[in-house]
């Protein structure tokens, strides 16, 4: 049934009889999907199938049926619809969809060079629902992308979302088109959450929030928060360990760009909205605040009971004068102003007594050990992922079997590991637990690390590094030694918060203090550093916070200004009163 071009069918081919083949729509490394016509009722449908090459992968087989079975389950409005499955003659599994005219996100985002805030969130809203029932039916998306979003027009309503792709996406090479070794992660990777590079193991539906994330963004900003389609691995070491840049887009409601990048670009996934339905509701309350285009803000009438009889106009309404008597004011008593004065002069004494204590804002600091411990984790796991990518270089493997001389010149030839500026590379053998350095790059003393692979910081006193190691596997599959990687940990942007609303600061917990400013002074504010175990330190933040200007004190010194002035007057005026009482008598 194929052709020579390779594809599985060709136009004019019947699929079980049932499904003839009227042109090729896509084709990728998974396989190929072509529109076809139902040969009894005349339905338009688009039949996706399999690659020859991996319908023989009986784990791909299963996940290819496994998106038929959950696209045609989940019966969402806002998921594409799966309507039958089966075989071909060959043996090719196919899946059979609804038919869908329109556009992918992703050709639609670009088009329009970003989309305003109340389309972006009309979207939006439709995929969290698609995913609020994919995760109550267990099913964990882990390849969400603009690409894998189309767009259709209904009668009701323009921008119709279909979500597509659950799940096979996940296990094929963008470039060759090969299953995925299932130990490595999976995703694509600038839509990929940060668990999905350091722990596939451990990813679960967040990462899903993490990805319709990065898809705002996209629609918003025009451009992804981390992008380089040359260096997979440049995306991958930013997005483990960069922070998100802001989306420079104007016009966006209050709260809304913090909570985008806080609730759904986290870092760490306790850190997100833990749920698709909390996702949803968070959406759902940002668009009910922005207005739609076109409607005109006219004030809301408010009635009182007053207005429930019709009014008169101004000619027809009587014209009632009435005299009225003011009460006779009583008279003024000199033993009133007396109280009076005593009163007011007593409240200026009490005020005396009451004192007002300087304040420091020490809120800002909680946050800022969090978020240098942000900084320490996330540049551990990116040095973790990439030592362990080197550990696995055959030529490394081949070389923990040599000497360091034959090592020395593999270097000077066509030598693979090239640690990045300001890291450290080192590769020792291990002999009875007993390491032995044979390279380092650049040279110098060797690295604080051991056979046991747990990360370590350091410090020379100017910058805080941290230190890890992979075991690195002979040809006979023992551990014959390990790389040790060196990565400075890039603090700038901590130092810089720190100096808005400190004086001096530093970290302490190691060998010496890394300054994150000037060194801190007498009485200093302490704050531990929730740093991972694995690191086996407490790190405290030490820092100096200026005194908050005394400006309760000031308000209380002149209340009791304004107290005796005031009570001053009053006596005045009672003593006149008393001096004209006599005159009189």
């Amino acid at each position: 049934m194929g052709d020579a071009s390779g594809a599985p069918v060709k136009p004019g081919d019947t699929i079980e009889g049932r499904y003839r083949v009227i042109r090729a729509l896509d084709a990728g490394g998974m396989g190929s999907v072509f529109l076809a016509e139902h040969v009894l009722i005349k339905r338009r449908v688009a039949v996706k199938l399999l690659r020859s090459e991996l319908a023989e992968d009986a784990d791909v087989l299963e996940r290819f049926m496994n998106e038929a079975r959950a696209a045609g389950t989940l019966g969402h409005p806002n998921i594409v619809e799966s309507t039958d499955m089966g075989f071909t003659r060959d043996g090719l599994p196919y899946i059979v969809f609804e038919y869908l005219e329109g556009s992918l996100l992703t050709d639609e985002i670009y088009r329009v060079k970003g989309m305003p805030i109340r389309r972006a969130l009309r979207i939006a809203r439709q995929i969290a629902s698609a995913l609020v029932a994919a995760h109550a039916a267990g099913v964990v998306h882990r390849d969400l992308k603009a690409d894998n979003v189309f767009l259709t027009d209904r009668e009701d309503a323009s921008d119709h979302v279909k979500v597509l792709d659950f799940g096979i996406a996940s296990f094929i090479e963008a470039d060759g088109g090969s299953v995925r070794n299932r130990q490595m992660v999976i995703g694509t990777p600038q839509f990929m959450a940060p668990e999905q590079i350091t722990a596939p193991e451990t990813v679960d539906h967040r990462a899903d929030i993490y990805a319709l994330g990065v898809i705002l963004y996209e629609m918003l900003a025009a451009r992804r928060p981390f992008d380089n389609d040359d260096d997979p691995e440049a995306v991958f070491q930013q997005v483990v360990s960069d922070p998100v840049p802001a989306l420079g887009v104007p016009d966006l409601p209050p709260g809304f760009e913090e909570m985008l990048l806080d609730k759904f670009l986290a870092k760490r996934p306790e850190q997100r909205y833990q749920t698709m339905k909390d996702v949803e509701g968070a959406l759902n309350a940002f668009a009910s605040t922005v207005r739609p285009f076109g409607r005109d803000s006219a004030p809301i009438p408010v009635s009182s009971p007053q207005e429930a009889w019709p009014p008169q106009s101004p000619s027809t309404m009587p014209t009632v004068a009435t005299v009225v008597s003011l009460p006779t004011p009583p008279p003024r008593t000199g033993r009133a102003l007396l109280v009076s004065a005593i009163l007011v002069l007593a409240a200026g004494v009490s005020l005396l007594f009451i004192t007002s204590k300087p304040t420091q804002n020490l809120a800002p600091l909680q946050t800022d050990a969090d978020k240098l411990a942000s900084a320490i984790e996330a540049a551990t796991k990116g040095a973790q992922l990439r030592a362990g990518g080197f550990a696995q270089s055959p030529q490394l493997r081949a070389a923990v079997e040599t000497d360091a001389a034959t090592v020395r010149d593999m270097v000077k030839g066509d030598f693979m590991v090239t640690p990045a500026p300001g890291e450290i590379f080192e590769l020792f053998q291990l002999h009875d637990k007993t390491v032995v350095p044979m390279l380092m790059i650049p040279d110098g003393p060797p690295l604080p690390t051991r056979a046991d692979n747990q990360p370590r910081l350091s410090t020379d006193g100017k910058s805080l590094v941290v230190v890890v190691s992979a075991p690195v596997l002979t040809q006979r599959s023992t551990v014959g030694g390990g790389v040790a990687l060196a990565v400075p940990i890039d603090l700038s942007q901590v130092v810089q918060q720190l100096a808005t609303h400190t004086t001096a600061a530093s970290l302490q917990g190691l060998s010496r203090p890394v300054p994150l400013g000037p060194t801190p002074g007498a009485t200093p504010t302490e704050v531990p550093i929730p740093v991972m175990k694995d690191l086996g330190v407490s790190l405290t933040l030490v820092a100096n916070v200026p005194i908050a200007k005394d400006e309760t004190g000031a308000r209380l010194a002149l209340a009791r200004l304004g107290c005796w002035i005031l009570g001053g007057f009053l006596a005045l005026l009672y003593l006149a009163n008393l001096i004209r009482t006599r005159r009189r008598g």
